[in-house]
Protein backbone atom coordinates (compact mmCIF):
# COMPACT_ATOMS: atom_id res chain seq x y z
CA UNK A 1 0.00 0.00 0.00
CA UNK A 2 1.69 3.52 -1.23
CA UNK A 3 1.10 6.37 0.68
CA UNK A 4 0.03 9.23 -2.04
CA UNK A 5 -0.43 12.56 -0.91
CA UNK A 6 -3.49 14.22 -2.75
CA UNK A 7 -2.95 17.88 -4.24
CA UNK A 8 -5.45 20.53 -3.59
CA UNK A 9 -6.04 20.14 -7.63
CA UNK A 10 -7.25 16.73 -7.17
CA UNK A 11 -9.22 17.61 -3.99
CA UNK A 12 -10.88 20.68 -6.30
CA UNK A 13 -11.78 18.16 -8.78
CA UNK A 14 -13.51 15.73 -6.06
CA UNK A 15 -15.94 18.63 -4.77
CA UNK A 16 -17.64 17.98 -8.15
CA UNK A 17 -17.86 14.26 -7.24
CA UNK A 18 -20.22 12.56 -5.11
CA UNK A 19 -21.24 13.51 -1.87
CA UNK A 20 -18.91 11.69 -0.11
CA UNK A 21 -16.31 12.64 -1.99
CA UNK A 22 -17.23 16.16 -1.85
CA UNK A 23 -16.96 16.26 2.34
CA UNK A 24 -13.70 14.39 2.37
CA UNK A 25 -12.11 16.73 -0.08
CA UNK A 26 -13.43 20.05 1.40
CA UNK A 27 -12.97 18.92 5.04
CA UNK A 28 -9.19 18.55 3.69
CA UNK A 29 -8.91 21.71 1.69
CA UNK A 30 -10.50 23.43 4.90
CA UNK A 31 -7.63 21.40 6.83
CA UNK A 32 -5.11 22.24 4.88
CA UNK A 33 -5.71 25.93 4.88
CA UNK A 34 -8.08 27.51 7.13
CA UNK A 35 -5.46 28.59 9.73
CA UNK A 36 -3.35 30.97 7.66
CA UNK A 37 -6.72 32.28 5.82
CA UNK A 38 -7.81 32.99 9.46
CA UNK A 39 -4.63 34.43 10.56
CA UNK A 40 -4.86 36.88 7.14
CA UNK A 41 -8.20 37.91 8.07
CA UNK A 42 -7.60 38.47 11.74
CA UNK A 43 -4.42 40.77 10.86
CA UNK A 44 -6.59 42.78 8.97
CA UNK A 45 -9.42 43.41 10.78
CA UNK A 46 -8.17 42.70 14.64
CA UNK A 47 -11.85 41.51 15.81
CA UNK A 48 -12.19 37.64 16.00
CA UNK A 49 -16.01 37.01 15.81
CA UNK A 50 -16.06 39.07 12.60
CA UNK A 51 -12.87 36.92 11.29
CA UNK A 52 -14.40 33.44 12.30
CA UNK A 53 -17.81 34.32 10.58
CA UNK A 54 -15.61 35.54 6.88
CA UNK A 55 -13.37 32.97 7.09
CA UNK A 56 -16.60 30.53 7.04
CA UNK A 57 -18.06 32.91 4.36
CA UNK A 58 -14.27 32.39 2.45
CA UNK A 59 -14.72 29.03 2.15
CA UNK A 60 -18.15 28.87 1.15
CA UNK A 61 -17.25 30.60 -1.94
CA UNK A 62 -14.32 29.05 -2.71
CA UNK A 63 -16.80 25.79 -2.18
CA UNK A 64 -18.96 27.50 -4.68
CA UNK A 65 -16.59 28.39 -6.89
CA UNK A 66 -14.36 25.65 -7.52
CA UNK A 67 -18.20 23.24 -8.21
CA UNK A 68 -18.53 25.51 -11.27
CA UNK A 69 -14.99 24.47 -12.60
CA UNK A 70 -13.02 26.91 -12.16
CA UNK A 71 -9.15 26.06 -12.55
CA UNK A 72 -7.59 27.21 -9.38
CA UNK A 73 -3.50 26.51 -9.64
CA UNK A 74 -2.58 27.78 -6.34
CA UNK A 75 -5.37 27.00 -3.66
CA UNK A 76 -4.16 29.36 -0.74
CA UNK A 77 -3.60 32.42 -3.06
CA UNK A 78 -7.36 31.94 -4.32
CA UNK A 79 -8.57 31.48 -0.45
CA UNK A 80 -6.68 34.69 0.53
CA UNK A 81 -8.06 36.53 -2.51
CA UNK A 82 -11.36 35.65 -1.23
CA UNK A 83 -10.45 36.49 1.98
CA UNK A 84 -9.21 40.07 0.92
CA UNK A 85 -12.32 41.14 -0.88
CA UNK A 86 -14.56 40.12 1.90
CA UNK A 87 -12.38 41.75 4.04
CA UNK A 88 -12.64 45.04 2.29
CA UNK A 89 -16.01 44.57 1.51
CA UNK A 90 -16.48 44.16 6.01
CA UNK A 91 -14.45 47.57 5.94
CA UNK A 92 -16.24 49.53 3.75
CA UNK A 93 -19.60 48.19 5.24
CA UNK A 94 -18.51 49.34 8.67
CA UNK A 95 -16.67 52.47 8.37
CA UNK A 96 -14.75 51.36 11.40
CA UNK A 97 -12.13 54.00 13.33
CA UNK A 98 -9.52 53.51 15.73
CA UNK A 99 -9.37 56.38 18.37
CA UNK A 100 -5.75 57.20 18.95
CA UNK A 101 -6.54 59.32 22.82
CA UNK A 102 -8.50 55.39 23.33
CA UNK A 103 -5.56 53.57 22.56
CA UNK A 104 -3.72 52.04 25.67
CA UNK A 105 -0.64 49.99 24.86
CA UNK A 106 0.51 47.40 27.70
CA UNK A 107 3.83 48.60 29.62
CA UNK A 108 5.28 46.96 32.89
CA UNK A 109 7.34 48.72 35.09
CA UNK A 110 9.62 44.85 34.92
CA UNK A 111 10.65 43.85 31.54
CA UNK A 112 8.46 43.67 28.76
CA UNK A 113 7.67 40.11 27.39
CA UNK A 114 7.40 39.04 24.12
CA UNK A 115 3.40 39.18 24.17
CA UNK A 116 2.98 42.43 25.16
CA UNK A 117 5.26 43.37 22.39
CA UNK A 118 2.92 41.68 20.09
CA UNK A 119 0.30 43.46 21.39
CA UNK A 120 2.16 46.58 20.83
CA UNK A 121 2.68 45.83 16.91
CA UNK A 122 -1.07 45.14 16.57
CA UNK A 123 -2.19 48.25 18.10
CA UNK A 124 0.52 49.78 15.38
CA UNK A 125 -0.94 47.59 12.81
CA UNK A 126 -4.64 48.80 13.60
CA UNK A 127 -3.67 52.53 12.96
CA UNK A 128 -2.40 51.80 9.56
CA UNK A 129 -4.59 52.47 5.93
CA UNK A 130 -6.39 49.23 4.92
CA UNK A 131 -4.25 49.10 1.96
CA UNK A 132 -0.65 49.41 3.91
CA UNK A 133 -1.81 46.83 6.71
CA UNK A 134 -2.36 44.40 3.95
CA UNK A 135 0.59 44.67 1.98
CA UNK A 136 2.32 44.25 5.56
CA UNK A 137 0.68 41.16 6.74
CA UNK A 138 0.66 39.73 3.13
CA UNK A 139 4.86 40.26 3.09
CA UNK A 140 5.06 39.25 6.63
CA UNK A 141 2.80 37.29 8.08
CA UNK A 142 1.85 35.26 5.34
CA UNK A 143 5.44 35.09 3.87
CA UNK A 144 4.03 35.67 0.21
CA UNK A 145 6.44 36.80 -2.44
CA UNK A 146 6.15 40.46 -3.94
CA UNK A 147 5.05 38.87 -7.33
CA UNK A 148 2.14 36.65 -5.66
CA UNK A 149 1.24 39.13 -3.87
CA UNK A 150 0.36 41.39 -7.24
CA UNK A 151 -1.70 38.36 -8.67
CA UNK A 152 -3.65 38.52 -4.96
CA UNK A 153 -4.62 42.01 -4.80
CA UNK A 154 -4.46 43.16 -8.79
CA UNK A 155 -1.65 45.65 -7.68
CA UNK A 156 1.77 46.45 -9.52
CA UNK A 157 4.83 44.55 -7.48
CA UNK A 158 6.42 48.19 -7.32
CA UNK A 159 3.32 50.06 -5.57
CA UNK A 160 3.06 46.93 -3.21
CA UNK A 161 7.05 47.42 -2.58
CA UNK A 162 5.66 51.03 -1.87
CA UNK A 163 3.08 50.05 0.69
CA UNK A 164 5.22 47.63 2.51
CA UNK A 165 8.07 50.14 2.84
CA UNK A 166 5.73 53.00 4.18
CA UNK A 167 3.82 50.76 6.29
CA UNK A 168 6.98 49.75 8.04
CA UNK A 169 8.29 53.55 8.55
CA UNK A 170 4.64 53.92 9.95
CA UNK A 171 4.89 50.87 12.35
CA UNK A 172 8.64 52.54 13.29
CA UNK A 173 6.98 55.91 14.13
CA UNK A 174 4.60 54.33 16.03
CA UNK A 175 6.70 52.27 18.07
CA UNK A 176 9.56 54.59 18.50
CA UNK A 177 8.48 56.22 21.57
CA UNK A 178 8.42 52.80 23.18
CA UNK A 179 11.79 51.31 21.27
CA UNK A 180 13.71 52.38 24.84
CA UNK A 181 11.50 50.73 26.98
CA UNK A 182 11.22 47.36 24.67
CA UNK A 183 15.17 47.49 23.84
CA UNK A 184 14.65 47.90 20.15
CA UNK A 185 17.56 49.00 18.09
CA UNK A 186 16.03 52.08 16.15
CA UNK A 187 17.49 50.72 12.53
CA UNK A 188 17.84 53.73 10.10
Amino acid sequence: MKNTVTTDQDLIRQLRGSRGEQQRAFAELYARHAQRVYAYILRMLGEQTVSQDLLQETFLKFYNAAREDLVVTNTRAFLIMIARNLCLNWKRDTKASVDIDGLELPMDDETVERNDLSRILNAALELLEFERREAFVLKYYQGYSYEEMSRITGETVAALRSRVWRAKEEIRQTLKPYAAELGIANQA
